[in-house]
Formats: C-alpha cells, structure tokens, sequence
C-alpha cells in the first residue's frame, strides 16, 4: 500500500531471483504502492534489516505511489492483497486488469495474500517475507517460461 514494507522487499528478492534465472536485463522491476503516505521515503527499518539477513539491499529504495505509465509499460503488476488489487482496478485502464496479478497466484495460491506486517512485529516480517520468497520463485519459473520456452525452469 504505501510502498515501504511487502513491496521493497518483493522487489529485491525478485531482483535475486531473476538475476539467478537469467532474466536480467530482459526484464526490469520496479516497486510502487497504492497510498502516496510515505512517497518519497525510505523502506522502513524492519523490512531494511530483514532484507540484509539475505543478503538484499534495500538503501536506495524511495517509497512512491503507482503512475498511470505503470499501467502501460508493466508486463505484469503484482500485488499482494486483494484490497490493492481493487486499488490498482479502480485507478489502472481496463485492458491493464488482466495484467494486475496477486503474488502468491504464482505459487498455486490463487486467493493468498501476503499480510501487511506494517503494525506487526519482527514475526510478521518474517512470515510476509516467507510468503513473498514462495511467490517469487513462481513468478520466476512463471518468467522463465514465458520468455524461455522450451528452457528448463529453475527448481
């Protein structure tokens, strides 16, 4: 939602991830929320040090909310709850809908979510981040094969 929690870290750990399956530079990533609350601001500090036990650098990243050009240039756009799915709806056109994905669909969870940990502690990171690694690594196999076919995807 305001782009300093679930998001960041997605988008680094898809950053990882695609740059072990050989999907970079092919294809970017980018990370956007559907409040302006926080533009402008840095991830916030619980997601910061639970990015760097992976081994993720989360220091450069600045909050900012969804542009209408995301609705045109995204391949995919994916969120990780319904209640910004209905966000990204209300704002996006209608020929970007089908484009407008929840996380973890890519991991065979066609109603998950991944909970907003914002209000929670060090466990609701952890738990979020758990669910987003799952998500991230079908979205990647997902990739992979669109833009591989024929290629193995990765385990």
């Amino acid at each position: 939602m305001g782009n300093i929690c679930r998001s960041p870290l997605a988008a680094v750990a898809a950053g990882q991830a695609f740059q072990e399956a050989g999907l970079v530079p092919r294809i970017a990533i980018d990370s956007a929320g559907t409040l302006d609350d926080h533009a402008g601001r840095p991830a916030d500090a619980r997601s910061i040090a639970l990015a760097a036990e992976f081994g993720l650098d989360l220091g450069g990243h600045r909050a900012r909310p969804v542009r209408a050009d995301d609705f045109h240039e995204a391949e995919i756009i994916v969120a990780m709850d319904r209640r910004n799915i209905a966000d990204l709806r209300r704002v996006a056109p209608a020929p970007a809908w089908g484009r407008i994905r929840l996380l973890m669909s890519f991991a065979g969870q066609t109603q998950g979510e991944v909970p907003d940990p914002y209000y929670g502690g060090r466990a609701e990171f952890e738990h979020s981040f758990a669910l987003i690694r799952e998500g991230v690594a079908g979205l990647t196999k997902h990739l992979v094969h669109l833009h591989n076919p024929g290629s193995k995807s990765p385990e």
